[in-house]
């Protein structure tokens, strides 16, 4: 397994090996309506996105990296979970955090159900996102247990029930590990189409202080990319963790 330290400069100048199958410089644009799984939805734009034309482009690169990633055979699947718990569990960056977002996986994504209930056993406090619908279809996080009562939202994905009292804003929480379709070592994230992390986050990228949370994608290796093109309203992530590295972004990231 390897650690690396990136920064924006040195992604740009220094060559890593990428997915053997996919070699690609993506442009990924928002249009008024998302794809998200086998769901259309419409969502609202933002005053400066309103004259983007859709770019087929983004459509298609998330279709092939996420049947890449359904391609991965289940014993595969199990051992990149595995790895990839074992390394954000090693990290000061998870260690030190008290408040922490997972996700609950679909789609082939990596399973983090264990470090769930690691978290728990450590005294952590686990939350999940639930999909809210204002403002701008972004996400409530709620406080999670392995005996929460789950219910399928509209994409079919499993999250806690409702509760206000157990709810916390993002800038609440110390690390959010998020779900993503594609990545690159500038920390530009890939998502499904819908924006929602994008959207919960955005108060990012106006804040220059006590700049909470940080965020840690997910995903196998395969999904790494040479470069994604990041848009106005994309929020970069700190690092990225797969079964074979622990990408780290910036200098707030302890990856060991």
């Amino acid at each position: 397994m390897r650690v690396l330290v990136c920064t924006s400069a040195c992604a740009e100048s220094l060559k890593y090996p990428c997915c053997p199958h996919l070699s690609l410089m993506v442009q990924e644009q928002r249009s008024t309506t998302a794809q998200v799984g086998d769901v259309s939805l419409v969502a609202p734009l933002l005053p400066h996105e309103r004259f983007i034309q859709p770019v087929n482009g983004s459509k298609q690169i998330r279709r092939q990296l996420r049947a890449l990633r359904r391609s991965i055979s289940p014993r595969d699947q199990r051992l990149h979970s595995r790895s990839i718990s074992r390394l954000i569990a090693r990290s000061p960056t998870f260690q030190n955090s008290r408040r922490v977002a997972f996700y609950l996986s679909t789609d082939g994504e990596i399973d983090l159900s264990s470090l769930i209930q690691r978290a728990g056993s450590a005294g952590k406090r686990c939350f999940l996102p639930v999909l809210r619908r204002r403002p701008g279809l972004s996400l409530w996080f709620v406080q999670y247990d392995t005996n929460a009562k789950l219910i399928p939202n509209r994409f079919g994905i499993c999250e806690p029930v409702l509760q206000q009292h157990k709810v916390a804003m993002p800038w609440g929480l110390d690390l959010i590990l998020l779900p993503l379709v594609g990545f690159d070592l500038s920390g530009n994230r890939l998502g499904m189409g819908g924006g929602y992390y994008d959207r919960t986050l955005s108060y990012l990228r106006h804040r220059r202080h006590w700049i909470t949370p940080l965020l840690i994608g997910v995903a196998h290796q395969c999904q790494k990319v040479d470069a994604l093109i990041a848009n106005p309203w994309d929020i970069p992530l700190n690092g990225v963790v797969t079964e074979d590295a622990f990408y780290a972004f910036d200098k707030r990231t302890q990856p060991y």
